[in-house]
């Protein structure tokens, strides 16, 4: 019982620490924040912080690998079950997760930690859609326009939609947004399946 209670208090404790870089990087740029911020934020001690965390820039990978993991969690789901065949990546639970978490969202896709988020996400989507793609693909056929260049094109689509979208205040719904990536990026598809 104790080892659960324990676990609990390190789960708890990590969120707070996270969610305090997450609400620090909407009020000021990631080089100003200092690890006191974080800590007088997260309301934790300097030893809890370095218990979890050795350096802040360790705090924000592992915001970024959190937010990769659920990604990979929610594919993987997807493509396991078969997908909608009409749709390469549904994305609509994707933008209402991050509706859901728009603070921690617009704290790692804004300021100086963009350029950092934007390109671990993009390598991860990347080497999933790839896959994807290419599994798609009809034996033997060669794609119009290269995978690797579609690949990068979806992924760079799908990166701007969700900064577009949260810098905009979430102004259409999730299923909205689904619905508009899905005409971006469709026709794509479509031509190196389908010819």
């Amino acid at each position: 019982m104790k080892n659960n209670e324990k676990d609990r208090r390190t789960i708890k404790t990590s969120e707070a620490v996270h969610e305090a870089l997450f609400s620090l990087m909407l009020e000021k740029q990631y080089n100003k924040i200092t690890i006191q911020n974080i800590i007088d934020r997260a309301n934790v001690g300097r030893s809890t912080f370095y218990s979890h965390f050795t350096t802040k820039d360790e705090l924000l990978l592992s915001s970024i690998e959190h937010l990769l993991q659920m990604l990979n969690e929610y594919i993987m789901s997807y493509v396991e079950s078969g997908g909608d065949k009409s749709r390469l990546i549904p994305v609509v639970e994707l933008f209402e997760h991050i509706k859901q978490n728009s603070r921690a969202i617009k704290g790692l896709i804004n300021g100086e930690s963009s350029d950092l988020f934007s390109g671990q996400v993009q390598a991860y989507w990347n080497t999933r859609i790839e896959e994807y793609l290419s599994s798609k693909l009809p034996k033997g056929k060669e794609p119009k326009v290269p995978i690797a260049i579609l690949t990068n094109h979806i992924s760079s689509t799908l990166i701007y939609m969700l900064k577009w979208w949260v810098n905009n205040k979430m102004s259409y719904s999730p299923i909205q947004m689904d619905q508009y990536f899905q005409e971006l990026i469709n026709p794509c598809i479509q031509s190196i399946i389908n010819d």
